[in-house]
């Protein structure tokens, strides 16, 4: 009798590529969305552990990479915070700014070599900044 093999899932260098080669592909703000001269994406962050994280403040102009997923700030969670479809959509109907909060779906270290689910809640505000005349205000 043959077991099936179960799928593997991607160890953190595999997923760190991906990211990597997500970010290269992406090309640039300014080719992406080219009525945006700065997008604005402020984290803060709340957990169940008694460290939080600090708050992170990420500045983007139109040379940056147009990528917005952000590796969780605990280093030994596995998980990152992918904001690609939200910053999009926000840019794409040129809107000033959006609001709201995504959990890290990572996995952090537990006692005795054992995963546990990432409790990191990220609550994001977002601004961004158009060429004259671009932005529609909503």
């Amino acid at each position: 009798m043959r077991l099936a093999a179960r799928p593997s899932q991607p160890n953190a260098d595999q997923r760190r590529e991906l990211s990597r080669r997500k970010r290269m592909a992406a090309g640039s703000l300014s080719s992406a969305f080219p009525a945006v001269e700065s997008v604005r994406i402020e984290l803060n962050f709340q957990d169940e552990s008694s460290q939080q994280p600090v708050r992170q403040l990420h500045a983007l102009y139109p040379a940056a990479p147009a990528f917005f997923e952000f590796s969780c700030p605990h280093g030994d969670c596995d998980g990152s915070l992918d904001m690609n479809q939200v910053v999009s959509a926000l840019l794409k109907s040129s809107a000033m700014g959006a609001e709201g909060t995504l959990r890290c779906p990572g996995f952090r270290a537990g006692p005795g070599m054992t995963k546990r689910p990432c409790s990191l809640d990220a609550s994001y505000r977002i601004a961004a900044q158009y060429g004259a005349g671009e932005a529609s205000g909503g």
